[in-house]
C-alpha cells in the first residue's frame, strides 16, 4: 500500500515537473515579448505580426508566474533529494528547471533594463 502511494506521489511530482518546464518555456517567450515591445516601432508594414492576444496573454501570465512555480518545484526537488527519492525523477528535467530558476532570479531581481 505504501509503495503504491509513493508511486502516485512520484507521478504527481513528475507531472508538475513537466508543467514547470512548460512554464519555463513560457518564461523565455515572455522575455522575448518584453524585448519586442521595447524595440522601436516598425515603420513599414512588411514585418507586422498578426496579434493573438489570448495566446500572448497566457504566455505572459505563465512566464511571469514561472518563478514562483519553479521555486516551489525546486523545493520539492530538494525534499525528494533529502529523502532519497530523487533517483526516480529524470535528472535532465531537474537540472533544466534548476537552471531556469537561476536565470529567472537574475532576470527579475538583478537584470536592469
Amino acid at each position: 500500500m505504501a509503495k503504491k502511494i509513493n508511486q502516485v506521489r512520484m507521478k504527481v511530482i513528475l507531472f508538475f515537473s513537466r508543467f514547470t518546464f512548460i512554464c519555463n518555456i513560457a518564461f523565455l517567450l515572455f522575455v522575448f515579448f518584453n524585448w519586442m515591445e521595447r524595440r522601436k516601432p516598425v515603420k513599414t508594414g512588411s514585418d507586422i505580426v498578426i496579434p493573438i492576444p489570448f495566446l500572448k496573454d497566457l504566455i505572459v501570465t505563465l512566464g511571469f508566474a514561472a518563478i514562483a512555480i519553479n521555486l516551489a518545484m525546486n523545493i520539492v526537488y530538494l525534499v525528494c533529494f533529502l529523502s532519497g527519492k530523487a533517483k526516480l525523477l529524470p535528472r535532465w528535467l531537474v537540472a533544466v528547471n534548476a537552471l531556469f530558476l537561476l536565470i529567472q532570479f537574475y532576470y527579475f531581481f538583478l537584470f536592469k533594463y
